[in-house]
């Protein structure tokens, strides 16, 4: 899956607005059509690849990259691999302190609420 960079983004915009001040508003629109697509098909990798909240990365929590990494350290990958894992055993995991532990338990809880109360394409 590809991610769209800030500068990709830009030049699009900047293509979509070249042809709208030349009038050419359906080349505008066949740009952004395009793009909308790739949106819809990123959308639809997400789902397939993270059907249930245990298979989603930690990545993709809003976690610090430093706590990733220590969790990674540790091979804690998914939301599925802190299955069991205590709050207790969180903070022996180095670089892990209290308040990045609430951090994990938190953004994990969200995540699964998020899942619950909302369609899954909504809580990605």
């Amino acid at each position: 899956m590809t991610r769209i960079t800030t500068a990709q983004a830009e030049v699009v915009a900047r293509q979509i607005e070249m042809q709208l001040a030349q009038g050419n508003f359906s080349a505008a629109q066949s740009i952004l059509a395009r793009c909308l697509e790739e949106v819809r098909s990123e959308r639809r990798e997400l789902i397939r690849q993270f059907a249930q909240p245990r298979e989603v990365p930690l990545a993709r929590l809003s976690l610090e990259p430093q706590v990733i990494t220590a969790l990674k350290s540790v091979h804690i990958t998914t939301v599925g691999d802190l299955q069991g894992v205590t709050y207790e055993q969180l903070l022996e995991v180095p670089a892990i302190n209290t308040t990045r532990a609430s951090q994990v338990r938190d953004s994990v809880r969200q995540l699964v609420r998020d899942f619950k109360t909302r369609s899954f394409e909504q809580a990605l």
